[in-house]
């Protein structure tokens, strides 16, 4: 995520990124022999990642392209390698491979063409990259409705996972790719925008610990996706 500038909200996002995160390691041994525990690990690095961001700029380092470059894409990798475990055994396991690589090539031409434009933000990336990512959660939503599981749906932590992503993702998608724009000429609804997606992360980690709560692994899953 990117780093907030203003106390309270700072404040606010860090404690649902540390409750998610204490939940993983509270449900670990839940998680410990399927491939959910790297979700786990996944909340523990953005929570130091995004308490590290206020810190970084303090410092008076430009901590955009700390986000850009080493916040952003491994939230979207790791997003891209969960569906692909999620999806092994159906007719979409290819699919979060190639969005991957279709996400890594517009990353590259963010980092080598647009970014000499000198935009604040990488919008193309993040834009590409958050309509993969809803392309792969409706097909999840698809898959679920279509099989057994749905009588059970509370108990999938693939679900708790695809809703909070999916608000987050379809709500932010027009600030994060039209923020460089907001930032320039729309102050005012930049800044009102900004809240409403900043409780709309909030959101999507409450729903990440709703996951380990309320969730249980896929355990055959697990005995072939356990890496």
């Amino acid at each position: 995520m990117m780093p907030l500038p203003i106390s309270t909200p700072v404040a606010i996002l860090d404690a649902f990124e540390a409750i998610a995160a204490f939940a993983g390691l509270i449900y670990w041994k839940k998680v410990k022999n399927n491939y959910f525990k790297w979700l786990s690990i996944y909340l523990i690095y953005i929570f130091l990642a995004d308490f590290s961001g206020p810190i970084i700029d303090s410092l008076g380092i430009n901590n955009t392209k700390y986000y850009n470059y080493f916040v952003i894409p491994e939230e979207f990798l790791f997003f891209f390698c969960l569906f692909h475990k999620n999806f092994e055994k159906s007719e979409y396991k290819g699919l979060p491979i190639l969005c991957m690589g279709i996400y890594f090539i517009s990353l590259m031409a963010d980092v080598f063409y647009f970014s000499k434009h000198q935009f604040f933000f990488d919008s193309i990336s993040y834009s590409i990259g958050n309509l993969l990512l809803l392309i792969l959660i409706l097909l999840f939503f698809i898959q679920l409705i279509n099989n057994d599981e749905v009588l059970t749906f509370q108990k999938n932590m693939m679900f708790w996972i695809c809703v909070g992503l999916l608000v987050y993702f379809l709500g932010s998608f027009p600030y994060y790719g039209l923020r460089n724009t907001f930032i320039a000429k729309y102050h005012n609804l930049h800044e009102i925008y900004y809240y409403i997606t900043n409780a709309l992360d909030c959101f999507m980690y409450l729903m990440f610990t709703f996951s380990f709560i309320w969730g249980k692994p896929n355990l055959k899953s697990s005995q072939s996706s356990s890496a």
